[in-house]
């Protein structure tokens, strides 16, 4: 005959389990959803396209040809106002993707020299430059002889769906930009 007592041992146990068990998936269900790294982010919109347009000035190549000097376009006090974060930056290597008949792109990699505004990035960072892209035809041009530049680089993170993504614009890195830079940020407070 079976022990009155080993049995109720066991149906306790066995109710403690389930309450433990329900209560653990309970809590499970009622946690809110992972938030995803996109939240919070702003949408990339045609405006910020005209301004953080995932390209560099041609004033930071010699074979461009492009007239004025560096920052005297319209949209260099907007770039400089709308971006999170401006880091002098220097090119690390340089590689290419693709053939001619294949997506082609090189991929820019950086390491941050100084942070102007915002948080430099936590870890080394990398560009691509599409085939598309008025960058991708200077940059065939300098190949690997563009390694060892130093550029401003102006970045934001913007939404796509559930994505974060970074889109960027890069200027020369002279005194005479960091400075307008600085004077540009610096009377944002007046302007609200």
């Amino acid at each position: 005959m079976p022990d009155r007592n080993a049995h109720v041992f066991f149906l306790r146990r066995s109710a403690r389990s389930l309450a433990l068990s329900v209560t653990v998936l309970a809590s499970a269900c009622s946690k809110p959803a992972p938030k995803s790294p996109a939240d919070g982010l702003p949408s990339y919109s045609p405006e910020d396209a005209s301004l953080l347009d995932d390209n560099f000035s041609g004033h930071l190549f010699e074979t461009a040809f492009v007239p004025g000097i560096a920052g005297d376009d319209p949209h260099f006090a907007e770039r400089a106002l709308r971006a999170e974060n401006i880091w002098i930056v220097k090119v690390a290597t340089v590689s290419r993707e693709g053939s001619q008949e294949n997506n082609r792109s090189y991929e820019l990699a950086f390491r941050t020299l100084k942070s102007l505004t915002g948080a430099p990035p936590s870890a080394p960072f990398s560009l691509t430059i599409s085939g598309k892209d008025p960058t991708f035809h200077w940059l065939d041009r300098v190949g690997g002889a563009w390694v060892g530049k130093e550029l401003l680089l102006m970045v934001r993170n913007f939404r796509s769906g559930d994505e974060r993504v970074v889109h960027f614009h890069g200027e020369p890195n002279t005194a005479e930009l960091r400075a307008r830079i600085s004077q540009i940020r610096a009377a944002r407070p007046a302007q609200k």
